[in-house]
């Protein structure tokens, strides 16, 4: 891609000169005359404002900021037929959740094909951020949390159904059960508000009636669980993660309804649209979806 034009990208999906020049390690006034000198090869105007209020694109800015989006994928595709031809190993960054993270460890045989074809690069964080490395050319593809409004910019494929399951502290279970069956206030670990997995859970609870006061906000699981065994609260965390716990009698799962209460989140795959990806990963997804089934209750 023309470099001017990165630059551009860069910009765009940093939303301000400050913050793109530094994510590109160069100066901000070398970013303005990259910009500039773009406008003037392009003989338009790219860019309304760069105030306060960050950036504002020009109609003639965004159909360059996809152009932008077009060429990157075409460079890396072009990158990986080469690498093909030349027998060398190309680089790919995956993206996963903690709890995708976590099901993929127990296993060697999805990664270590993946490490025989290609460079791979590994990053575990929450949906939310996953989705901006996508946007920003971070990250080649990432396994996440299902979202209602997915950006136009990304293509999807389903990887199945992650249960969440609702526990606490095997010796807070006799207590907390009974404010369940009573209707009353949870003491309850959520996950963070900005986390598609905190509106799928919120919205789960007030749907089933299930009347919680949040005690804390995590982004981490583990802390979630430790909080959970110091006999702290409730939450709700994915079963496989917790499964073992469960079996040994350090957590419980509470019921509603007679029945372990449960919910589900839907995982994807995303990546920008157009990209071409090692066909290694396809075993990838095929053994998360067979990971998840084990704990999916039909």
């Amino acid at each position: 891609m023309d470099d001017r034009l990165q630059k551009y990208a860069a910009l765009v999906e940093a939303g301000s000169f400050t913050k793109a020049a530094k994510n590109l390690h160069i100066s901000q006034p070398a970013l303005s005359v990259a910009i500039g000198k773009l406008e003037k090869s392009l003989k338009v105007k790219l860019l309304e404002s760069s105030g306060r209020q960050g950036i504002t694109l020009t109609e003639a800015g965004k159909i360059v900021y996809s152009s932008a989006l077009e060429h990157r994928a075409t460079d890396h595709n072009l990158q990986l037929v080469l690498a093909g031809l030349g027998e060398e190993k190309v680089k790919l960054r995956i993206g996963m959740i903690d709890s995708v993270a976590s099901l993929l460890s127990s296993q060697e045989e999805p990664l270590r094909t993946l490490e025989q074809q290609t460079e791979l690069g590994l990053f575990v964080t929450n949906s939310t951020s996953l989705r901006a490395a996508l946007m920003s050319d971070q990250i080649d593809l990432a396994v996440v949390v299902e979202s209602a409004t997915e950006d136009a910019k990304l293509q999807t494929a389903a990887v199945g159904i992650e249960q969440l399951v609702l526990v606490c502290h095997s010796a807070s279970a006799p207590e907390f059960q009974a404010i369940v069956d009573a209707g009353g206030q949870l003491p309850f670990i959520a996950y963070v508000q900005t986390s598609t997995t905190h509106r799928i859970v919120m919205s789960a609870l007030e749907q089933d009636q299930i009347r919680t006061t949040t005690i804390l906000y995590s982004t981490s699981q583990e802390i979630m669980i430790q909080m959970v065994l110091r006999g702290r609260g409730v939450t709700l965390l994915p079963e496989h993660i917790v499964a073992n716990k469960i079996k040994i009698g350090e957590l419980h799962m509470l019921r509603v309804s007679g029945k372990p209460y449960r919910i589900e989140r839907r995982l994807s795959v995303v990546a920008l649209k157009g990209r071409k990806l090692p066909p290694g990963l396809v075993g990838l997804a095929w053994s998360v979806r067979q990971q998840l089934k084990n704990f999916t209750v039909v």
